[in-house]
């Protein structure tokens, strides 16, 4: 656990998102759970330690399952789960894939974590009782959460700034590693929503995924997808078709993914990147 401020505290150690915690007189706020099981129960029991009141809200960033599984596994009661109301629609829906666990299931069983993959397949995942549209404020003295759906990564995707603290969690809005996943991606509300992020006087960005950092990675960040623009833009100006673009081997520097976890994660990582090309290739041709 890293400390942030007084009251805000952040882990980037976990497999999957990163997770972060304000502390409250009301409580504890938990933005996003860690996804595997041992993860998230150890996540609490140290966040239990912070608070005599225990864990009361869980903010979600998004509805993939890196940022709604491990809900399944907070065991205090009680715990108020706000999220944008996608994640809810998402979650509510039957056999969403966008919402699904495989992924995370095939690779815990590919590290030989059966028993938590298990555990993944028979959960029940709460659905959030609180759901905004663009955004909305938690007062809980002495802190204020701002919650902004900016997009992006997914539709869902929201970021939660702490003001007094100038310190923001930004849900994969933000990712401070090679090869973000952008199989939902829409890259120019993407970029824009990491320029408004710029604008932010905050001393700590904790990231969707990565290691903590500051707006100066924010900024390498949206270089990052405007180079990105720039390549696809000359790829369909040769008249390249779609296929042909997304499978060019220029954006191959762009790729990466953590081989430890198995060739389950690494062939979904390959997928999500191969449709997130594609994604840019029909947002350049639309102008």
């Amino acid at each position: 656990m890293r400390r942030l401020s007084d009251h805000l505290v952040a882990e980037t150690g976990y497999l999957w998102a990163n997770v972060g915690a304000g502390v409250t007189e009301a409580g504890v706020v938990l933005i996003d759970c860690p996804v595997r099981p041992s993860d998230s129960r150890s996540w609490q029991e140290e966040l239990r330690a912070l608070s005599p009141k225990g864990i009361r809200y869980r903010i979600s960033t998004d509805y993939h399952g890196d940022h709604t599984i491990g809900s399944a596994f907070i065991e205090d009661a009680g715990v108020v789960s706000i999220a944008p109301q996608r994640v809810f629609d998402a979650l509510a829906a039957k056999d969403n894939p966008l919402a699904g666990r495989e992924t995370f299931i095939n690779t815990l069983d590919d590290i030989g974590a059966h028993d938590e993959a298990k555990e993944i397949a028979e959960a029940v995942l709460p659905l959030p009782q609180v759901c905004f549209d663009q955004g909305m404020t938690l007062h809980l003295h002495p802190l204020t959460f701002e919650i902004y759906r900016l997009g992006g990564h997914t539709p869902a995707c929201s970021s939660v700034y702490v003001p007094e603290e100038g310190v923001i969690f930004t849900g994969d809005v933000m990712i401070n590693e090679p090869g973000p996943g952008m199989r939902e991606a829409r890259f120019r509300e993407w970029i824009e929503a990491l320029a408004w992020m710029e604008s932010l006087p905050a001393a700590h960005v904790v990231p969707g995924h990565g290691e903590i950092c500051g707006i100066g990675e924010v900024r390498r960040f949206r270089n990052e997808f405007e180079e990105m623009w720039g390549m696809m833009e000359g790829l369909v100006e040769k008249g390249m078709t779609q296929d042909e673009a997304s499978t060019d081997d220029s954006f191959e520097k762009f790729f990466w993914s953590d081989t430890g976890r198995g060739e389950s994660w690494v062939a979904h990582r390959r997928r999500t990147f191969r449709r997130g090309l594609e994604n840019l290739y029909a947002e350049v041709k639309e102008g």
